[in-house]
């Protein structure tokens, strides 16, 4: 085994066409970052933009990018994005290409923005894997949706002057899920099971404290309840009713008012557990990993007592320029 092979690389397809050869001589920063929930995952790709290896030309919005991180021989497949803007600056002369997994306008292969407002309603009785497929549908993208919660029964939902990727995030906060696009996919993904798109799962990172550069640790009691409470309206009894889940104070009341008691009690239920991981956060440093992906788990060894155990990563950062390949990641605790 050479030193070859530890050192960084990255390929990076255009519309399908490998064009690593060019960017490789011009490269002065790759940066991608893979979050869960809706926020879009990005990739950020800065060039030398000068008269030695030619003036950069800009390119097409909307083509699609398809990037690989690590090491030589160990590359992997890190998600399709979607060249959303052009930036050229000085001095030094660069050229910022920037691409979101998310759909902002039309691509080269049809798939359409998640962004447009929509009028119309879901009736009752619309399973989860229902509404994920047929809005998959309508933007060409594939539905990747949970086993459990692929059979998941909805209330009766308006969508008035929405955007499905919003109404499909108002749905996953109520399952503890995960809804996103990414890798040409509509994603909901139930949270801490760490499943791919394809169903596999992720590998489990583990990070001693010796082989990290930098981590942090907090703890904050702010966001924290004792019990929430949900109200919804029966109809039964003509009158607005509660469902109560935990004990104590301080009380989170859920603003929305929900149209039934099974919707109401599962949406106390998530808000509880979100709560309960509410204030708790690690953040890691360290040496360049392509598996550090959002909604992987990080097994951390040699902290102290409590932070040592499993945890959820939120967000990792991927970082490649002249000082080599580093990842940042942010997790939250995995119960």
């Amino acid at each position: 085994m050479g030193l070859t092979d530890f050192r960084p690389m990255m390929r990076v397809e255009v519309d399908g066409d490998d064009i690593s050869g060019i960017l490789s001589p011009r490269l002065a920063g790759l940066t991608l970052t893979d979050a869960a929930g809706v926020q879009s995952d990005q990739v950020q790709i800065v060039l030398s933009d000068t008269e030695l290896f030619g003036r950069i030309r800009e390119p097409r919005q909307g083509a699609e990018i398809k990037v690989w991180l690590g090491h030589a021989f160990q590359l992997k497949y890190m998600g399709l994005f979607i060249a959303d803007s052009f930036e050229v600056q000085g001095r030094p002369d660069q050229a910022v290409i920037t691409g979101t997994a998310s759909v902002n306008g039309e691509t080269t292969t049809g798939k359409t923005a998640l962004t447009e407002q929509k009028k119309r309603s879901w009736p009752q009785g619309t399973t989860v894997a229902a509404m994920v497929g047929k809005m998959a549908g309508e933007h060409r993208l594939k539905a990747s949706v949970a086993e459990s919660l692929r059979e998941i029964v909805l209330p009766h939902i308006d969508q008035i002057d929405e955007s499905d990727i919003n109404l499909l995030s108002r749905v996953a906060r109520d399952l503890d899920a995960i809804a996103k696009p990414g890798n040409g996919r509509l994603i909901l993904a139930k949270r801490g099971e760490s499943l791919t798109t394809s169903g596999q799962p992720m590998p489990v990172l583990p990070v001693t404290e010796r082989g990290v550069s930098r981590w942090a640790y907090r703890n904050s009691l702010r966001e924290k309840a004792g019990s929430v409470v949900a109200a919804y309206q029966d109809l039964g009894q003509g009158k607005q009713l509660e469902c109560i889940v935990g004990e104590g104070s301080p009380i989170m009341r859920l603003k929305r008012r929900f149209p039934d008691k099974d919707t109401a009690q599962r949406a106390a239920d998530t808000e509880l557990r979100r709560l309960g991981r509410a204030g708790r956060a690690l953040s890691i440093d360290m040496k360049g990993d392509p598996d550090a992906k959002a909604e992987a788990v990080l097994q951390a060894v040699g902290f102290r007592s409590f932070i040592d155990g499993p945890w959820l990563i939120a967000r990792a950062t991927h970082s490649l320029d002249s000082g080599g390949y580093r990842t940042a990641v942010e997790a939250e605790p995995l119960e």
